[in-house]
């Protein structure tokens, strides 16, 4: 189960998140071009069972991910299903995924199924690795570009996901970057946005 939070952002808002994770004791960073392939029937067969697939290129590495919406979490963070393996191909990926516990008839439908891409995101992330005595948590500094159609938009956010560890210092620690920087919570996916273009 991904647990996460979602913020806009612009450019001074991801610096003042990075000056305000840097001053934490025990955080490390690394930055990751990531370029993501998102895939559904015609008919939106992942859509029709609230899933997302993607195949996403980070730096050398590929991955494959679904998710699946889980609805009942508190106020301001965002709970999903994920599920993801490395692979090459979306096809590779839905062969495996099932040994991950994605559901699997779905990925066999969807291997049966005409896939096409619906749209990319191509983003550069400042990931930062946060510990608080026994809490993991990565904060995700994301700028790039929305695609779909053949029109863009840009994208600016902060994410905060829980690795390990206590869920309520997790929270604590999203309200007190949140009260920082008087951040406005991000409703909506990328995958989301992007469709809305």
């Amino acid at each position: 189960m991904e647990k996460e939070y979602k913020w806009r952002a612009d450019e001074w808002v991801l610096g003042q998140a990075l000056l305000w994770a840097s001053s934490r004791i025990g955080s490390q960073s690394r930055t990751i071009h990531m370029k993501s392939q998102y895939f559904d029937t015609a008919d939106g067969l992942l859509r029709r069972n609230d899933a997302a697939l993607r195949l996403r290129r980070e730096n050398d590495r590929s991955v494959c991910c679904m998710k699946r919406r889980n609805t009942s979490t508190p106020a301001g963070m965002r709970a999903h299903e994920e599920y993801e393996c490395d692979a090459q191909t979306v096809a590779e990926g839905l062969s495996a995924l099932p040994d991950k516990g994605a559901p699997r008839a779905l990925c066999e439908q969807a291997l049966a199924a005409r896939l096409e891409t619906i749209c990319t995101v191509d983003f550069r992330r400042c990931a930062i690795l946060l510990q608080q005595e026994d809490t993991v948590c990565e904060l995700a500094l994301d700028e790039g570009m929305l695609h779909h159609n053949g029109r863009s938009a840009p994208l600016c956010e902060i994410e905060l996901e829980w690795i390990a560890g206590s869920e309520e210092v997790f929270h604590a620690l999203a309200a007190d970057l949140a009260d920082y920087l008087s951040l406005t919570p991000e409703p909506e996916s990328k995958l989301a946005r992007a469709m809305k273009l």
